[in-house]
């Protein structure tokens, strides 16, 4: 409710100016170029979030029919008011840096976008007008989608182009070019005005909920993995919270590793339930506790008989690689000694912060074939960056 609050006070707040300028200048352009003005505001709080992506938001589109009505200038400028109006009115991110680096990146992305239009149409000659028109606009579509690619590998400082969610792209990207067309026809003619938007905006929005019934799917099958994870916690086979800081320092450890964000979802999933094959095995008669090799055996048995969980089975099963191995059979087994050192590191320290120096000293004590040292050294820098080595705070 509180979001719908704020997109509505952010469209009233276009209408209204709207409204305004053209009571005091009846037939001014600055009347739809305001209203194009709170349909940018409003498009920054409804966002497409593929998965393994970052959102998208459906302001993107509204800035390519801003760039085709409005100069550099007047798009600026338009573009400034409402993306400081959504910055004020948006509740996230929540520190005031990572806001002041989103209305960065929001500014850079829409005047991109226009200036990319008007260069393509003023390099297109006089005879190829509407082939011109129609790849300005494809070009203006996927600017703003391509600057918001590049932010986020600068941000993760990891360079990668993740083929996932690549249908929220084709659903923004084309609504853009329709909206454009619609309101002012190819040639600037016989156009709907902005009813044409308004009308395409229909399935951008329909694209949004069905992503956001996938992020429900998602946190419910997130939740049914923690759960399942949390059985051998519970039968006291492993230390209460093991899974779970195995699985967050194993994502760390990975991505400073450079796995993509899809390598990362299956890594999670492996170490969330990288103890559940020991849950299924029976108590050698000696009383000692199943082999390491057993466990993961099981466990890979386990999750390959379900084709979602079926990578996942496969990281638990390249947890018994050595350096070797991981060497020879990357990145699959590379996975697998990360997911193997830091469930090491964790039995080692027990979860104490205490007990870190300790357990890094010991791994990298071990005969050398048991552990790959780029891991090693990855895991000594996620430590780092959470503050966890001795000495950092």
């Amino acid at each position: 409710m509180k979001r719908f609050l704020q997109l509505l006070s952010l469209l009233v707040g276009g209408a209204l100016v709207a409204m305004g300028t053209q009571l005091a200048d009846a037939g001014t352009r600055w009347a739809a170029l305001a209203l194009l003005g709170g349909a940018v505001a409003g498009g920054e709080l409804i966002e497409l979030r593929p998965p393994f992506r970052n959102p998208l938001p459906i302001s993107f589109a509204f800035m390519v029919v801003l760039a085709e009505r409005a100069s550099v200038a007047d798009s600026a400028l338009v573009l400034l008011v409402a993306l400081l109006a959504s910055f004020l009115v948006r509740p996230e991110p929540a520190s005031l840096e990572a806001r002041l680096a989103l209305f960065v990146e929001r500014i850079a992305e829409g005047l991109g976008t226009v200036v990319v239009y008007r260069v393509v149409v003023s390099a297109v000659p006089a005879p190829t007008v509407r082939a011109g028109e129609l790849l300005a606009l494809a070009a203006a579509a996927i600017t703003p989608v391509c600057i918001a690619e590049i932010a986020r590998m600068v941000r993760e400082r990891h360079f990668s182009v993740p083929t996932h969610g690549r249908g929220a792209d084709l659903a923004l990207i084309t609504s853009a070019v329709l909206m454009a067309i619609s309101d002012r026809n190819v040639d600037g003619n016989g156009g709907m005005g902005l009813w044409g938007p308004a009308i395409f905006t229909i399935p951008l929005l329909a694209a949004w909920y069905s992503y956001e019934q996938l992020t429900v799917i998602r946190a419910t099958y997130d939740q049914t993995i923690r759960a399942l994870g949390m059985a051998p916690e519970l039968g006291g086979i492993v230390n209460g919270g093991h899974v779970e800081r195995v699985a967050s320092l194993a994502v760390a450890t990975a991505s400073e590793l450079g796995f993509s964000r899809h390598e990362l979802e299956h890594l999670e999933t492996a170490a969330l339930l990288h103890h559940l094959g020991q849950v299924c095995l029976d108590e050698p008669e000696d009383g000692r506790p199943p082999d390491a090799e057993s466990i993961a055996h099981k466990g890979a048995e386990i999750l390959r008989s379900t084709p979602l969980l079926a990578p996942a089975g496969d990281i638990i099963a390249a947890e018994g690689t050595t350096r070797t191995d991981a060497e020879r059979l990357r990145p699959l087994a590379v996975a697998g000694q990360v997911l193997k050192v830091t469930s090491a590191f964790d039995e080692l320290s027990q979860g104490r912060p205490d007990g870190v120096s300790a357990a890094l000293e010991a791994l990298y004590s071990a005969p050398g074939y048991v552990y790959d040292t780029r891991v090693l050294g990855a895991l000594e820098v996620a430590l780092d960056r959470a503050g966890l080595l001795p000495g950092v705070t």
